[in-house]
């Protein structure tokens, strides 16, 4: 009999988070497994998802504690699915998604539950408001209350694995398979105009703002910077690109169909983020053979830079610093390009196949 799997992710959107669980859902093995995605609300990625996988969509329409009350609706589905079935696994995404995982489903007795946690616990020591303060706080104590009656608990990085260590739990590193085949390597040539890009979502988490101000300062005049992504500081963004007069410098592209199109001929990934996990887009980067200065937030920035070895790393944030690193790859391109070229050595950790095979193990020796 095949395994039942259920993906939840509450807001099924572009971005880290989804592009992982997609692959994972195209990956995974329709022989061995029947295979369901669970999310609230619409979703971008329902147009790319398998014939085989089966869509448990949640629809609500409520505007506070929607991820909470559906968790009645889930259970309810959940506990049907798994009726006739002996074996069976819920993978949730996400801390307040998995803390309410363990509330409302530990108790059904056929079920395993898988925790993945995508970003670095360090995320919960960043708020932007009191109220995201009391709320981090609050999902601090519960990962430490909740966690430990999970399956199994896993992270996208060997340093979210440490942090977890630092609480008391135990966690594995699956990474998010982003690479489907690992490109020839690129030839550089030399170029009078440049292409820069950074790549996510528009929120305060990827702070475009201090990217921005920092691309006010540099002496290099030859350049564009596009900012490839969709959130809610579009509005924002744009006026603070309208009022330092960079509109004929700065780009904010919000069609993200093609990934080719994106880094293909970027020249340079400037990623200001304050936390990540593991981030997609240093991998393709990595893979493309763009070069790539990063600031060292929490998550596993420096893990898959290798300490910078791949890349150059900030660890100030401060738009004169960033600033002059930017100018020093103008001025000498070839430190960087040798550097991300050296990061081809790892590659193969990061394909869709091999981060596959590796929850295909977890997920199998759980039912052994």
């Amino acid at each position: 009999m095949k395994i039942n799997i259920f993906f939840f992710v509450s807001n099924f959107g572009f971005g880290g988070a989804g592009n992982a669980i997609l692959n994972f859902l195209k990956k995974l093995d329709n022989k061995k497994f029947n295979i369901h995605i669970i999310y609230i609300g619409n979703t971008v990625y329902k147009k790319y998802l398998p014939s085989h996988v089966k869509i448990l969509n949640i629809n609500n329409n409520f505007l506070f504690f929607k991820t909470f009350l559906s968790f009645f609706e889930i259970k309810k589905i959940i506990s049907k699915k798994i009726k006739h079935n002996k074996n069976n696994l819920f993978i949730s995404n996400i801390h307040y998604s998995n803390i309410l995982t363990i509330i409302f489903l530990r108790n059904l007795n056929k079920l395993k539950i898988f925790l993945f946690e995508r970003t670095s616990l360090k995320e919960l020591d960043i708020f932007f408001s009191i109220s995201s303060f009391v709320k981090n706080k609050i999902i601090k104590k519960l990962i430490k209350i909740f966690y430990k009656n999970a399956d199994g608990i896993y992270s996208n990085s060997k340093t979210s694995k440490k942090e977890f260590i630092n609480i008391g739990l135990k966690s594995k590193v699956i990474y998010s398979g982003s690479i489907s085949k690992i490109l020839p390597r690129r030839k550089f040539k030399k170029k009078k105009f440049y292409k820069l890009i950074a790549v996510g979502r528009l929120t305060k988490q990827k702070n475009y703002e201090l990217l921005i101000n920092s691309l006010k300062l540099i002496k290099f005049k030859d350049y564009k910077l596009y900012i490839y992504g969709t959130g809610e500081l579009k509005s924002s963004l744009k006026k603070l690109i309208f009022k330092n007069h960079m509109e004929k410098k700065i780009y904010l592209v919000t069609n993200l169909k093609n990934k080719k199109n994106i880094y293909k001929d970027a020249d340079l990934l400037i990623h200001t983020a304050l936390y990540e996990g593991l981030p997609n887009n240093i991998v393709d980067c990595m893979n493309y053979g763009v070069p790539v200065i990063a600031y060292n937030g929490a998550g596993g920035i420096s893990e898959i830079l290798n300490k910078g070895k791949f890349g150059e790393l900030i660890y100030k944030h401060d738009p004169d610093h960033i600033s002059l690193k930017i100018d020093n790859f103008f001025n000498n391109p070839k430190v960087l390009q040798k550097k991300i070229l050296k990061s081809r050595s790892v590659l193969s950790r990061f394909t869709n196949v091999n981060t596959t095979t590796s929850l295909e193990r977890e997920i199998l020796n759980i039912f052994k």
